[in-house]
């Protein structure tokens, strides 16, 4: 009996340990925008076992925040119901003539700029060839980060595999190269929420 109390508690404090441990890549991987990979690092390091091991676990992960380009891919989502604003029917939007919607900045160094999404689409980033056009010194947006594209009528949101990623105002992540459906009163940001701005019509 006195045995299994002594390896219960002996389990009990290595995972206490380890996800001490975890908390290191955690909070790295929040602060270097790589969130999924500070997440798992902390999973991983709760379920390494012995001290010295989690601790090579950790020390592991936090290399990979370091020099990783791009964050651990999230799970595919399913593609979701555009939000709308209060009172506006998605249905007798959808197909209206391209150029009746508008994208506003709602912070950052383009707070309170208005762009319109002509047939075209709209494209965002730090390139001079984008229509949404970051300073070169924003942190995080890459030269052509996402865009806004018209896909039978139905504009959609596209990450162009960009380094920081492309969230919806909810915090979901957009898959790269993933349209997804985006309609009046939907919100999403480049890399945090610094970058934050709002579908209109």
């Amino acid at each position: 009996m006195d045995a299994l109390l002594g390896f219960m508690i002996y389990v009990a404090a290595t995972v206490v340990i380890g996800c001490l441990w975890g908390l290191i890549p955690f909070f790295l991987g929040r602060y270097r925008y790589r969130p999924n990979i500070g997440r798992w690092g902390l999973i991983w390091c709760g379920v390494a076992g012995p001290f010295l091991l989690s601790f090579l676990v950790m020390l592991g992960f936090v290399i990979a925040v370091l020099v990783s380009e791009r964050d651990f891919r999230p799970p595919q989502p399913q593609p979701q119901p555009p939000a709308t604003a209060p009172g506006r029917s998605w249905s007798g939007y959808g197909r209206q003539p391209a150029g009746r919607l508008t994208v506003t900045c709602l912070s950052g160094p383009l707070k309170g700029q208005v762009y319109q999404v002509g047939d075209g689409g709209l494209m965002l980033g730090r390139d001079t060839d984008c229509a949404v056009h970051f300073p070169p010194d924003a942190a995080g947006i890459s030269r052509h980060h996402c865009a806004v594209r018209w896909q039978q009528g139905v504009p959609v949101l596209v990450d162009l595999n960009s380094g920081y990623g492309t969230f919806l105002g909810d915090g979901r992540q957009l898959p790269p190269n993933y349209p997804v459906t985006v309609g009046p009163g939907t919100r999403f940001y480049l890399a945090t929420p610094e970058y934050l701005f709002q579908f209109s019509v």
